[in-house]
């Protein structure tokens, strides 16, 4: 299951629209035809994550994306409590300007980037819950949504194992990986928005990175 990923943010939403996977999303027979692949590419959400102290960290407000996944997800495990706010913003930054290079983003790859702010920790480390799958998803437009007043930590010293948030299943079309996509990753248009000669509005760059659902890259 491949994840396009947009990796320009000067492209705005509902613009970037990937037709020549298929079949095709608004003319698939609905009985004979599998699920649609034609879609709009979404940027990663990442608000930032607020909590409330003292005592157990619980968030503040509804929270989506990348931070909201991290701190409800990954474990500082050498302490065995709970990512802090600003670790989990600093992380995610990080993660998304990867992503935004067309880094890389297996596992290995991912955890480097984690412990680089909290060594020792990252995914299936210690309790962790979080999933490469999630994070890609994530990256590839996904919502991960951690509602309001999550508890994360439950005294500031214990990490909560067990994730408070989710995917949204209604947000994100999944992308197969099918003939089609293989011709638009070869010479389609996931092959020219990949190409660093992409040009929007007069500015050249990669627009996308197609990862495989190990986090290597396709193209």
């Amino acid at each position: 299951m491949p994840y396009i990923c947009q990796r320009r943010s000067d492209i705005p939403a509902g613009v970037f629209q990937l037709y020549d996977l298929k079949p095709n999303t608004s003319q698939r027979n609905y009985v004979l035809d599998p699920p649609g692949q034609t879609k709009y590419v979404r940027r990663p959400e990442n608000d930032t994550v607020v909590t409330a102290a003292p005592g157990a960290i619980i968030t503040v407000g509804e929270l989506k994306g990348v931070g909201a996944w991290l701190i409800d997800s990954i474990e500082d495990t050498p302490n065995g409590d709970a990512l802090t706010a600003a670790q989990a913003n600093a992380i995610s930054a990080a993660i998304i300007a990867a992503m935004e290079s067309g880094a890389a983003m297996t596992v290995a790859a991912v955890n480097a980037i984690i412990a680089a702010t909290v060594a020792g920790s990252g995914i299936g480390v210690g309790n962790s819950d979080g999933t490469l799958d999630q994070l890609l998803e994530i990256l590839a437009g996904g919502s991960y949504v951690l509602p309001a007043g999550s508890t994360v930590d439950d005294d500031g010293s214990t990490y909560t194992a067990g994730q408070a948030g989710a995917l949204d299943p209604d947000v994100y079309r999944p992308t197969y990986d099918t003939g089609a996509l293989k011709i638009s990753a070869g010479v389609g248009q996931l092959s020219k928005f990949a190409a660093s000669t992409f040009e929007y509005l007069g500015t050249a760059g990669a627009a996308v990175v197609v990862y495989n659902d190990d986090g290597t890259v396709l193209v």
